[in-house]
C-alpha cells in the first residue's frame, strides 16, 4: 500500500526505540499516537491520508466499498476521536488521533533530518510528522484498516510535555557553594 506522510500533529505514547505491548497481553511493537486538531485535518496531507485509507478499503473489499456508508460503519478505521481518551493533551476540540504501529523499529529524525538515537530526546507533546502505510485486515470477525508505522520526524520540541516530566533546568536553580573556583588564580583540582 501507499506510503503517506501525515500533517504535523502532537506525539503521544511514543514507543519508538524499544517495543512495548499496546495493551496487556499483546505482543510488543513500536507505536505512537499522533493527535490532529481541526487545522491539521484541513491540510492536503490529511486528505491524502484519508484517500489512502479509502483506496485500501476498495482494494480489500472491492471497488466502491469506501463510498458505501453502511459497509464503512462496520469497519474499524484508524481515525479515532480524541474525546474517547481522558489523557492530558487529548482535550482538542474536534481532535482526531491515529495509532500507527510496526514490528520493525522506525527511523526517528529531527526537523533537519538528523537521526535521533537517544530515546529521552523523544517525548509526548512534541510536534511530529509520521510516514504510514494503510493496511486492511479481516480476522475473527473484526474488519478494518490500520496504519503501519514507517518513520517519524520530530518537527518541534517546544510544546507542553504530555507526560508531566519536567526538564532538569526547570527543576533546579543554579548552585554555588563557594568551593568551585571561578577565576584563573584559584587553585586547580
Amino acid at each position: 500500500m501507499a506510503n503517506v506522510h501525515t500533517p504535523v500533529g502532537i506525539l503521544s505514547f511514543p514507543a519508538l526505540f524499544t517495543p512495548r505491548p499496546r495493551a496487556q497481553g499483546n505482543n510488543p511493537d513500536f507505536h505512537c499516537n499522533v493527535l490532529f486538531d481541526k487545522v491539521a485535518q484541513a491540510t492536503p496531507q490529511f486528505a491524502a491520508l484519508k484517500r489512502a485509507v479509502a483506496d485500501c478499503i476498495n482494494e480489500k473489499w472491492g471497488p466502491g466499498k469506501a463510498a458505501d456508508r453502511e459497509f464503512v460503519k462496520k469497519l474499524r478505521l484508524p481515525f479515532r476521536p480524541c474525546s474517547e481518551k481522558a489523557y492530558q493533551g487529548y482535550d482538542i476540540e474536534g481532535g482526531i488521533y491515529i495509532a500507527p504501529w510496526s514490528t520493525k523499529r522506525p527511523d526517528v529524525v529531527d526537523a533537519r533530518l538528523q537521526d535521533i538515537t537517544v530515546p529521552t530526546d523523544v517525548w509526548a507533546g512534541q510536534l511530529v510528522r509520521v510516514s504510514v502505510n494503510p493496511f486492511a485486515y479481516s480476522n475473527s470477525g473484526n474488519m478494518g484498516v490500520s496504519l503501519g508505522l514507517n518513520n517519524v520526524q520530530i518537527c518541534r520540541t517546544d510544546g507542553v510535555r504530555l507526560d508531566g516530566r519536567r526538564a532538569g533546568k526547570d527543576d533546579f536553580s543554579t548552585y554555588d557553594d563557594g568551593l568551585v573556583p571561578v577565576g584563573e588564580d584559584e587553585a586547580s583540582f
